[in-house]
C-alpha cells in the first residue's frame, strides 16, 4: 500500500481520539463469588476435566504455557498445541479466581510469568517455534483476567511491545487479525492512540493489505467487504465468532458509527443465515445454513458467548445478554455432561445417539466427533469448554461510572467497593425471581444498581424493600436504581417465564421458557467405549474408569411428532401433577407442565440434579424455584435412523408430514442443557391427522 494511504489511515484513527464510547467494564474475578447452582457447576468443573488434565490427554498433560510444549507424534500443526492450551489456561485461571483455588491460580499464573519472562528480541511473546500470533491472541485473555485481579503496569508494557512487534502485513493475515482484541484492550488501559490507529488500519483496509486480495481463502476472507457483500457467509464458524468482536471493539475505541453498523448488521445476518433454536449457529466446521440437522462446534458456544459479552458491554443493550444466556444455558451446557467429565466436539439440537461413529456432519463423517469423550481428535474444543461457565460468571456483574450492573443473572456475591456488596439470591434461569440484598458498612452508600429486563419477559415486577417500583419495566431494557444503600436493603425482581411454542427453520416445532429451550431427554444406555480409533492418534484418557469415553444409544423411542396447533401452558412445579403411567386424555391442544425435575441417579454420567444445574428441592430453595418439566402430547411416527456407508447409525433429518404408527401419548420435556440424547425440534403431523 502506498505511503500516503497509510498516512491517511493513521490520521483518521488519531482523529477519533476524542470520540470513544464508554463501555461497561468487567470487574476483577476476586470481586465475584458464585453461589447456588453456579458454584456447584464450577465445583463440578473443578472436580471434572478442568482439574484432571491427564483425562484430557495431550497437550493438556504438559507444562502448558509455563515452558515449551513438546510435540507428540505428527498430528496437527505446531501452533495447535499452544492455541489449545491457551484456551485451557484461561478457563483454569478464571475458575481458580472464582473458587479461590490456590493450585489453579498458581498453575495459570505460572504460564503468564514464563511468557512475560521469555519474550522474543523484538518484544513479541509466545513460542518461537510458531510464526503466527493467533495462539497468543487466545492466551491474552488469561493475561487480561490476571491483570484485572492484580493490575501491573509491566503487563501493559509487555503487551504494547508485543503488538508493536507484529508487522502490519502479518497482523492482517488469517487469525493473526484476532490480535486486535488484545491490542484494543491494551490501548483502552494505556491511552495509546497509536495502537488504535494500527488496529483501525488493519481491519478497515485488510483486503488491500493482503496479497492476492482477489482470491482470499478461509480466514483471510473476513474483511469489511466480505461482511457487507450480498453473498451468504460461507465461512469457518470459529473465525466468524472471533472476528465479529473486532468491529464492535473498534467502535468503542474510535467512536466511528460505521463500525457499530458493521458489527450489528453482521451479527444479525449471521443468525439470519445460520441460526439454530438453541442460541448458536451451524458450524461444522463451516457455516451450514439453518437446517436443524447440522451441528455446531463446541468452541463456538464459548467463543460466540465471549464475543457477545463485548456487544453487551459496549452497546449496553439487553438483547446481547439474552443471546449470551441462551447460548450458555442451552447450546453450551448441552455439549458437555453434567459431571463435566466428557464433551462433544460437534453437538446438535436433535441428536438421537452419540457414539464413536455417529457424526452425521460432512466434516469427519461417521467418526468420533459427536461422541461424549474427554479426548478428541482435534483438541481445541476440549480446551475451550473450560471457559464457558467462568466467562459467564465474569460478565454477570459489570461496572459503570458509580454503577453496579447485574447484566447476567445467577446466584452470586459482588463486592462493589470496600463498604458495599450486593448478594444475589436466585435459581435463575430455573426460577423466576432474583433477589439482591445490600451488604453495607455502617451508614449509607450511594451507587446505581442496574438491572436487566430480558427481552422475552413482558410482565416483570420490581420492588425495593417491599415497595413496588413506579417506573416502566419494558422488555429488553435496563432499569437503574440510583439510591443510598443501607445494610439489608432488598431488591426483588420477578421475571415471569411463559412456555412458548416456536417454529424452527424447515417447519419443525420446539418449546422455550424464558432463556431455556426444552427437549425430550431420550432414555439412553451408556456404555464405556474402549475402542482405540485410528483418528484419535493414540489419545485416550489416562483413567477411563473415572473419565470414560461414552457410547450412548437410545433405550426407548424417540420418533415423536406433534400436532401443528400444540399450545404451551405453564403451571408452577409445586402444583403440577406427578408423572403417571395412566395419563389423562389430551385436552384440546393444551401443553401442560409435569412435575419439578427430580434428582438424577448419582451414578449417571450426566450427573445428579445439582450438577445438572438444578437447585436442590430442600428448605434452602424449595420446589417452587425449580424449573418445571413441560408435558406435551406427541404421536409416534414412521421415522428411523440414517445409515452411513458401513452401516453406521446416524441421527436423521426431520420427516415431512410423517405417518403415525401409534396412539397419541404424553412425554416430558426438560431444559436442553441437561440432556445428552435429545429431541428438541419435533416434526409436525399433517393437518388432516385425526
Amino acid at each position: 500500500m502506498k505511503k500516503t494511504l497509510l498516512l491517511v489511515i493513521v490520521a483518521f484513527a488519531v482523529s477519533c481520539a476524542g470520540r470513544q464510547v464508554q463501555p461497561w467494564q468487567e470487574t476483577s474475578l476476586k470481586d465475584i463469588r458464585p453461589a447456588g447452582w453456579l458454584e456447584q457447576q464450577l465445583i463440578a468443573q473443578k472436580e471434572g476435566l478442568t482439574g484432571h488434565p491427564e483425562a484430557l490427554s495431550y497437550p493438556y498433560n504438559t507444562c502448558l504455557w509455563a515452558g515449551e510444549i513438546p510435540r507428540m507424534g505428527t498430528h496437527g500443526r505446531d501452533w495447535w498445541r499452544y492455541e489449545q492450551t491457551a484456551y485451557y489456561t484461561d478457563g483454569l485461571l478464571r475458575l481458580g479466581y472464582l473458587l479461590d483455588d490456590r493450585e489453579f491460580i498458581a498453575k495459570g499464573e505460572a504460564g503468564i510469568s514464563y511468557t512475560l519472562g521469555h519474550p522474543w528480541e523484538n518484544g513479541r511473546m509466545g513460542a518461537k517455534v510458531i510464526d503466527n500470533t493467533w495462539p497468543f491472541a487466545v492466551f491474552f485473555r488469561a493475561m487480561k483476567a490476571a491483570y484485572d485481579v492484580a493490575p501491573d503496569p509491566a503487563v501493559l508494557q509487555a503487551l504494547t511491545a508485543h503488538y508493536n512487534s507484529i508487522p502490519l502485513k502479518q497482523l492482517v493475515r488469517k487469525r493473526d487479525i484476532i490480535s486486535l482484541e488484545g491490542m484494543l484492550w491494551t490501548a483502552s488501559k494505556t491511552g495509546d492512540r497509536a495502537l488504535v490507529a494500527r488496529a483501525d488500519s488493519a481491519f478497515r483496509y485488510r483486503k488491500e493489505l493482503l496479497e492476492g486480495a482477489d482470491n482470499l481463502k478461509r480466514d483471510d476472507r473476513v474483511t469489511p467487504e466480505f461482511l457487507t457483500s450480498d453473498k451468504p457467509y460461507d465461512m469457518h464458524g470459529v473465525t466468524m465468532s472471533e472476528i465479529l468482536k473486532l468491529p464492535i471493539m473498534l467502535y468503542a475505541a474510535t467512536g466511528d458509527p460505521w463500525y457499530k453498523e458493521l458489527a450489528v448488521n453482521s451479527l444479525d445476518r449471521l443468525y439470519a443465515e445460520d441460526g439454530l433454536p438453541d442460541g448458536l449457529f451451524t458450524s461444522a466446521e463451516w457455516l451450514k445454513g439453518r437446517d436443524i440437522r447440522h451441528s455446531h462446534e463446541t468452541c463456538n458456544a464459548v467463543d460466540m458467548s465471549w464475543t457477545l459479552g463485548y456487544f453487551l458491554e459496549i452497546l449496553k443493550d439487553a438483547r446481547y445478554a439474552d443471546m449470551l444466556e441462551k447460548i450458555v444455558f442451552n447450546a453450551g451446557a448441552g455439549s458437555v455432561t453434567g459431571d463435566f467429565k466428557a464433551l462433544q466436539y460437534y453437538s446438535s439440537v436433535n441428536q438421537f445417539l452419540a457414539t464413536g461413529t455417529s457424526n452425521h456432519n460432512e466434516d469427519h463423517y461417521c467418526s468420533t466427533w459427536m461422541a461424549f469423550r474427554p479426548t478428541h481428535q482435534t483438541e481445541c474444543c476440549a480446551g475451550n469448554i473450560h471457559r464457558l461457565y467462568p466467562n459467564y460468571a465474569a460478565r454477570m456483574w459489570l461496572r459503570g461510572d458509580g454503577e453496579a450492573v447485574a447484566a447476567l443473572y445467577g446466584p452470586s456475591e459482588f463486592r462493589y467497593s470496600g463498604q458495599l456488596a450486593f448478594v444475589e439470591e436466585t435459581c435463575y434461569p430455573y426460577g423466576e425471581t432474583v433477589a439482591i440484598r445490600a451488604q453495607a458498612d455502617a451508614g449509607s452508600h450511594r451507587a446505581k444498581l442496574t438491572l436487566r429486563i430480558p427481552g422475552w419477559c413482558a410482565d416483570a415486577a420490581l420492588s425495593v424493600n417491599g415497595e413496588a417500583h413506579k417506573g416502566t419495566l419494558a422488555a429488553g431494557s435496563f432499569v437503574i436504581l440510583d439510591r443510598k444503600w443501607q445494610d439489608g436493603d432488598i431488591v426483588e425482581l420477578h421475571l415471569p417465564m411463559v412456555a412458548e411454542r416456536l417454529e424452527a427453520y424447515g417447519g419443525g416445532i420446539y418449546f422455550q421458557r424464558g432463556p431455556l429451550v426444552y427437549a425430550y431427554d431420550i432414555p439412553a444406555t451408556f456404555t464405556k467405549d474402549t475402542k482405540r480409533y485410528a483418528n484419535m492418534n493414540g489419545k485416550y484418557p489416562a483413567d477411563d474408569r473415572a473419565f470414560p469415553c461414552w457410547d450412548i444409544r437410545p433405550s426407548g423411542p424417540w420418533n415423536f411428532a406433534v400436532r401443528p396447533d400444540v399450545t404451551p401452558a405453564a403451571l408452577s412445579p409445586a402444583s403440577a401433577p406427578a408423572s403417571s403411567s395412566s395419563l389423562p386424555a389430551a385436552t384440546g391442544n393444551l401443553l401442560a407442565p409435569g412435575p419439578r425435575v427430580g434428582q438424577r441417579d448419582s451414578q449417571s454420567p450426566t450427573g445428579g440434579a445439582l450438577v445438572c444445574h438444578y437447585p436442590p428441592a430442600g428448605p434452602s430453595h424449595g420446589a417452587s424455584l425449580c424449573a418445571p418439566v413441560l408435558r406435551i402430547a406427541v404421536t409416534p411416527v414412521a421415522w428411523s435412523f440414517d445409515e452411513g456407508p458401513n452401516g453406521e447409525l446416524l441421527t436423521p433429518d426431520l420427516p415431512s408430514a410423517p405417518t403415525p404408527v401409534g396412539p397419541e401419548q404424553y412425554i416430558d420435556l426438560v431444559p436442553y442443557g441437561t440432556t445428552t440424547l435429545r429431541l428438541t425440534v419435533f416434526p409436525v403431523l399433517a393437518t388432516d391427522i385425526k
